[in-house]
């Protein structure tokens, strides 16, 4: 029996420093604020001009390998596939 009585002592004092960390977090976190919401503008700046980079490297590279000589409806279709496979893998993996 003093084993049982040890073993209670011992998940109590741990589930009191859990919930002790838990406050501890959740009193930091109201008083911060995520990096985002201090510099919007500067992420904002940087989100766009990444998406940017993206689209021209894609671009110069589709020009290097002669992609976009083909006809642009190929592209549009190419496209609207690709848009519907994502978006049904969204669908199905939300659930």
């Amino acid at each position: 029996m003093p084993e049982e009585n040890e073993k209670e002592i011992s998940l109590d004092i741990l589930e009191h420093i859990e919930n002790l960390s838990n406050q501890v977090n959740k009193n930091m976190a109201s008083r911060t604020k995520g990096v985002f919401r201090r510099y919007p503008v500067t992420f904002g700046l940087l989100i766009v001009f990444g998406a940017i980079a993206v689209h021209e490297g894609l671009k110069g590279l589709m020009l290097e390998y002669g992609l976009l000589d083909i006809s642009p409806w190929y592209l549009v279709v190419t496209g609207l596939v690709i848009l519907t496979i994502t978006g049904t893998l969204y669908k199905k993996l939300e659930k």
